[in-house]
């Protein structure tokens, strides 16, 4: 309901995650910096911020437990191992 984030009152958190990300996405930013944007996301909307992300001409910087959408979007790609002192570069 437009009318509903307009009045800001009682977002869901899927709401106001996806009101952030489509009020920087219209400024045409050069980079994004995305920790965990899948978080609060319903299936159409991870499936719509993949989409976009795939399209987009600029840097991305994606912080995500969200392997599908890694692969999916990034073509470099870092892996830390819990427990061990190393990092491993991924590319993909």
């Amino acid at each position: 309901d437009p009318d509903r984030l307009l009045d800001g009152d009682d977002l869901s958190p899927g709401e106001l995650r996806k009101l952030m990300l489509a009020e920087q996405l219209v400024t045409n930013p050069n980079l994004l910096v995305l920790d965990e944007p899948t978080n609060h996301l319903d299936v159409g909307s991870i499936e719509a911020l993949q989409e976009m992300l795939s399209g987009f001409s600029g840097a991305l910087l994606l912080v995500t437990h969200d392997r599908q959408l890694s692969e999916a979007v990034t073509q470099i790609g870092w892996e830390t191992i819990q427990g061990e002192s190393l990092m491993r570069l991924l590319v993909v």
